[in-house]
């Protein structure tokens, strides 16, 4: 009876540890993802200033209308 008990425990201890490991897997992956994903995110953010720079030039130089520039400017921002 006590060697059933023990061969639980163990059965036990090796599904939290497989768990433990699988999730610390998960884990790592998804700091990899978020990092990507960081790094994407500050790509866009330098090309909506740099797009935000040149609509303004196109605005300056009367190249677009007021509301051509709006419009232009909300699509850059939405995205």
């Amino acid at each position: 009876m006590i060697i059933l008990v023990y061969i639980l425990i163990i059965v036990i201890l090796f599904f939290v540890c497989f768990i433990g490991i699988k999730a610390a897997g998960e884990g790592i992956e998804a700091k990899k993802r978020n990092k990507n994903y960081k790094k994407n995110t500050n790509k866009n953010k330098k090309n909506v200033s740099k797009d935000l720079q040149i609509l303004k030039n196109l605005y300056k130089e009367g190249d677009l209308t007021k509301k051509e520039f709006q419009k232009a400017k909300s699509k850059i921002l939405n995205n």
